[in-house]
């Protein structure tokens, strides 16, 4: 028994240590899939995020970090299959607010 606690919590350490973590600004990014809402915002370049990953949000936070790298305010989600791709943006505030 204290052999599988053993087991499970040196897992669940190795799970959490792998997640993407924002970096300082990366927090405040907006994240759209709908390219009507970037149109009058400036490219900043493509992202991207490979596997693997420990968490469903490691792709996007890792996305998001590289977005925040940038400059960028809104991050614009071109594909979320095995590969996460998409565009950095410098939107003028107003613009990003509209983003939910």
């Amino acid at each position: 028994m204290r052999t599988h606690i053993l087991t499970a919590s040196l897992w669940l350490l190795v799970l959490t240590a792998c997640t993407t973590a924002l970096i300082p600004g990366a927090e405040k990014i907006k994240v759209t899939r709908d390219q009507s809402l970037v149109t009058d915002c400036k490219s900043l370049g493509f992202v991207e995020a490979k596997p693997p990953f420990s968490t469903p949000n490691d792709a996007r936070n890792e996305m998001k970090n590289k977005t925040a790298i940038l400059g960028g305010n809104v991050l614009f989600v071109t594909n979320y299959s095995l590969k996460a791709t998409g565009v950095a943006y410098s939107c003028e505030p107003s613009v990003a607010a509209k983003i939910p």
